[in-house]
Parts: C-alpha cells; structure tokens; sequence
C-alpha cells in the first residue's frame, strides 16, 4: 500500500464527482492528486442546466464548470481528450456508456479503473463488484485492470437480500423502483425543481429532459425502452442481480419508476424463498448483513429526507410476511442513489483495493 493514491473522476461535475470527492475527503482516503475529467461536450452537458435562454447567465456557467473543491481547496477541471492517464492510480468512471466506451479501456492501461455505466456488465472478465456482497472477486480485477460496480438500485438490493439468499435461497425478486430524478443527474434536480416553480406560478411545463413532466406525476420509465417496452435499467438490474448473488436460477421481475423527489431511491420488493422462514429469522438475517439498517418494528419504514439522503446504509423496513405465500415476504428498501448507490460503492471498492492490492 502506498501513502497517496492518484485519482481521476470522469462524470457529472455537480452530480456524482462532487459527491464522490465528498465521500474521499469524509473517509480520509490517501489521496495524492486528483483529476476531474470531462469532455467538451460533458462540460456542456453537466454545466448548463438553464430551463430557457432568457434564464442563462454565461459567467455563472463558466464558473461552475471550471472547477470542484476538495478538501477545502479549489481543483481545475482538465479535458479529457488530452490527458496523460500515466498520472493516474485509480480512475473513478462514474460516466455514461458512451464516455465509458470509449476512454475506460484506454485509461485501463496504466490505472484500475472502476466503471458505474453498466459497460461491461457481458464482459466475464471485468469482475461486478459490490462490497459486502461479493468481495471474493475482488482478485480478478487484474484480469483487464477494469472493475464494474453495480447501478444503485441494484447496489441496495442486493445487500438487502444477499444474507437471506445464502441462507435459504431465493426462487424469485419482484422489485418495484421509484427512482428520484437525479437518476438522470443534476440535469433531472433542475428539471423537477423548474417545472415545481413553474406550475406553482401557474405556468406551463415541456418535459425534454424526461418522458413526463415530473412536477407532480410519477410513470414508469427510465431512460428508453426496447421493441417489448422493458427499460435498459431493467435488464440491467435483472443481470447485475444474478451476477451479484452468483445464481442465475434467480426469477427476477423489475419495475422502474420516476418519482418527484430529489435524491434517493426506493424500492418496493416481494421474495419468494425456497421454503417458508420465520420471519424473526429473517429479521435476525437483516440485522447482521452488512451495511444494512433494518427498522425495529414491522409497521416502522425509513424516511426518505431524514433518514436516507446523505446516509451510507441501506434502510430497509414494513418487513412482513405474504398473506397469500408462505415462501413469500415483503420489504421496503432505500438508500441514497447518488451518495450510497455512486460515490460510497466507488470509494469502498477503492478502499478494498489498496489495502490488499495496489
């Protein structure tokens, strides 16, 4: 292990590298220097999020986009496009597919890179990594030097389920996410915020951020959907969930929807266990699995504004038992999309690796 780490950050600079550095600066990770990333076209994107041209303010947006702090100090941002990745330990890719596509295998080559985009969810030998889950594969990072961490929706799952399902097995998951808007980055805060402001002034809205309006609404869409109307996060959590729980036996049934709430990610999710458990058993599961938090009573559940956001726990509650299943059971799951689901899974994969590898 070595004193200081070199770190780059590729993604969005208010959204997820904000939040990531926060959790490096909170956990004293031994950083050396750091590097935010970002492309001509990202600095755009992360930069304006003006609702109209009337509404822009050029020196504002420039300002934002030049730099992050860290540490209380001011950090400048550099193109991607001509860095020198040699000067990097681990790079952070917490980026789209695109971004991922077409710079994580370049970077690969002279640091660990550890992706969020779901790029190589196919790829066998990019190991999917969520601690306290699967930690035994952290070794086979070195395979591609790539480490692909899970969306957060899946992130949260499986820490719920992991101990029940090593304990008594699992036939089938059926989750319902409600996913807060800053599922679509800072972009998706600005958009609920604008539309909230607008209509509240009686004004008119246009969604083009989202397939709705999201002041006000919720509907069941993330991102675009295939020719038989499942969501690419869909099938991405039905495949990151096996791949997680090592069995692809696993019946996995997902739902995401858009709900108008900032930050956080809620899910509605049913079990359907190998054989009827007791549920003081389960309980007893929940409250020593890692990284979880499981309500005291079955009528408690977590709140979303004070007891999620800006928490590095998986909040579980309304634990119960199916009344038309006996090997079925109900949960409630929550965690903080961004500061859980992104920056802690990041952080804690990185944590891992230089303490037994690099």
């Amino acid at each position: 292990m070595k004193s200081e780490y070199n770190i780059a950050l590729i993604g969005e600079l208010s959204g997820c590298i904000e939040t990531t550095l926060e959790v490096l600066a909170q956990r004293d990770f031994p950083v050396g220097k750091v590097f935010p990333l970002v492309s001509a076209s990202e600095i755009f994107k992360s930069g304006n999020t003006a609702q109209s041209d009337e509404d822009y303010d050029e020196d504002e947006f420039a300002s934002d986009i030049n730099s992050v702090m860290f540490a209380g100090k001011s950090i400048d941002v550099i193109d991607i496009e001509t860095f020198d990745w040699q000067q990097v330990d681990i790079a952070f890719f917490l980026t789209d597919i695109e971004t991922t596509k077409k710079w994580a295998t370049i970077a690969s080559e002279f640091c660990v890179v550890i992706d969020n985009s779901g790029t190589f969810l196919e790829d066998e030998n990019v190991p999917l990594l969520q601690s306290g889950v699967n930690d035994q594969n952290l070794a086979r990072y070195a395979e591609k030097n790539i480490i692909a961490i899970p969306s957060s929706e899946s992130a949260q799952l499986s820490l719920a389920v992991k101990q029940i399902q090593q304990e008594v097995g699992l036939v089938r998951i059926n989750v319902s996410s409600y996913h807060s808007v800053s599922v679509a980055g800072k972009v998706g805060v600005t958009t609920l915020a604008g539309e909230t402001a607008r209509l509240l002034n009686a004004k008119s809205v246009e969604s083009s951020t989202f397939p709705q309006q999201t002041a006000f609404n919720v509907f069941p869409q993330v991102g675009d959907l295939n020719e038989e109307g499942i969501g690419l996060g869909e099938l991405r959590l039905i495949n990151e969930i096996r791949r997680l729980l090592n069995d692809p036996s696993i019946m996995v049934s997902s739902t995401q929807v858009v709900v108008p709430m900032f930050y956080g990610c809620a899910q509605a999710v049913h079990l359907q266990t190998h054989y009827p458990v007791d549920l003081e058993e389960v309980a007893h599961t929940l409250h020593h699995s890692e990284g979880v938090s499981l309500a005291d009573s079955v009528c408690d559940y977590p709140n979303m504004i004070n007891d999620v956001v800006g928490n590095a726990e998986v909040k579980i509650g309304r634990l119960r038992k199916d009344v038309c299943d006996p090997s079925g059971i109900n949960l409630w799951v929550c965690a903080d999309n961004v500061y859980f689901g992104v920056a802690c899974n990041a952080v804690n994969i990185a944590e891992k690796l230089i303490h037994t590898y690099i």
